[in-house]
C-alpha cells in the first residue's frame, strides 16, 4: 500500500501568500458572478465572497496530501467546511497552517481529513476542514472517519429559494486560475485515467456557487453575516451543466442547501448546511 499512515498529525506552514482586489474579483467571476454582482468585482475595494477561505489552503493541503504518498489520480473530494472568523479584506497577506487530523479507513479508500487556519494581516480569518478520499487505499484496519454531515431539506416543503446558474464550457479552466490546478479539471487524458469521459468541474467551484447564491438569498449578500458552509459532494459536475441551487431555512441561522444538475436531475450536492446570522 502506497499511503503512509505515519503522516497523520503532520503539520505544514505557515504558507504565506499575498492577494489583492484582482484575485478576489477573479474568484467571484469563476463562480459565475457578473453584472448583478459588481460589489464583488469592482476596484479598488470589492467585497470578498466568504468561500474565498478555501483559496489560500490549496498549496498546504495538497502538499500534505502528496506527503501521504497516495496516488492523486484516485482522489475524490468528499466534503468541505469553511468557517469565517472575520470577513476577508479586499487585499492582504495571508498565512495558512494545515494539519492532517487523521487518515481513516473507508474500505474503498483512505479518507484524509485536513484542518487549516488562515490569518490575514496577522488576524485569524478563516478555518477549513477538507475530507479527501484516496480510492483503493482502504482496507488497512484503521479507524472509521468522523460522522458525515446529515442535513437534508425537510420532506414535502417547498424551497425558500431556487436559482439556476449556468456554467461555461470553460468554467473549470477559469476556476483553476485561482490556484487549484489539479489536471483532472483540465487534461482530458488525466480525466480519462480517473474514469471520466472529459475533465470535470472542481467540486469547490460548485461549492462556491452554492455559497454565493445562498449568501445573496438568505443573508442580504453581506459577507459579515456568513458563518460557515459545509457540504458533502455527491456526484461530479461537468462544465456547461446548469446548476439549480435550492435552499430551505431550518433552525434560526441555518439553512439546508442542495445543488442539482438541471440537465440530468442528479444531485451534485445533497447534504449541505449554511450557518449565518439572520
Amino acid at each position: 500500500m502506497a499511503i503512509d499512515l505515519q503522516t497523520a498529525g503532520k503539520k505544514l506552514g505557515p504558507v504565506v501568500q499575498e492577494y489583492n482586489w484582482k484575485d478576489v474579483a477573479l474568484y467571484a467571476i469563476s463562480l459565475g458572478a457578473g453584472r448583478a454582482d459588481l460589489d464583488y468585482l469592482m476596484d479598488p475595494a470589492p467585497k470578498v465572497l466568504p468561500t474565498y477561505g478555501v483559496i489560500p489552503t490549496f498549496d498546504p493541503v495538497f502538499d500534505l496530501l502528496k506527503a501521504t504518498g497516495g496516488d492523486l489520480v484516485t482522489l475524490l473530494h468528499s466534503s468541505q467546511r469553511t468557517e469565517i472568523i472575520k470577513p476577508f479584506p479586499h487585499e492582504g497577506k495571508m498565512e495558512t497552517e494545515a494539519t492532517i487530523r487523521g487518515i481513516y479507513d473507508m474500505k474503498i479508500g483512505a479518507a484524509v481529513v485536513i484542518d487549516t487556519i488562515t490569518s490575514v494581516n496577522g488576524e485569524p480569518t478563516a478555518k477549513t476542514v477538507w475530507t479527501l478520499l484516496l480510492r483503493g487505499e482502504g482496507g488497512f484496519g484503521g479507524e472509521r472517519p468522523p460522522a458525515r454531515l446529515k442535513v437534508k431539506p425537510p420532506a414535502g416543503v417547498d424551497a425558500d429559494f431556487c436559482v439556476e446558474v449556468p456554467t461555461l464550457d470553460s468554467q473549470a479552466l477559469l476556476y483553476r486560475l485561482n490556484g487549484d490546478i489539479n489536471p483532472i479539471h483540465a487534461d482530458p487524458k488525466v480525466a480519462e485515467a480517473a474514469g471520466f469521459d472529459r475533465p470535470i468541474l472542481h467540486g469547490l467551484c460548485t461549492y462556491g456557487i452554492a455559497g454565493r447564491v445562498a449568501l445573496k438569498e438568505l443573508a442580504g449578500n453581506d459577507p459579515a453575516r456568513f458563518l460557515a458552509l459545509e457540504c458533502l459532494f455527491a456526484k461530479p459536475v461537468m462544465p456547461k451543466d446548469t446548476l439549480v441551487v435550492e435552499g430551505w431555512k431550518l433552525d434560526a441561522g441555518k439553512a439546508a442547501l442542495t445543488v442539482t444538475v438541471k440537465e440530468t436531475g442528479v444531485k451534485a450536492i445533497a447534504n449541505c448546511v449554511l450557518e449565518y446570522t439572520e
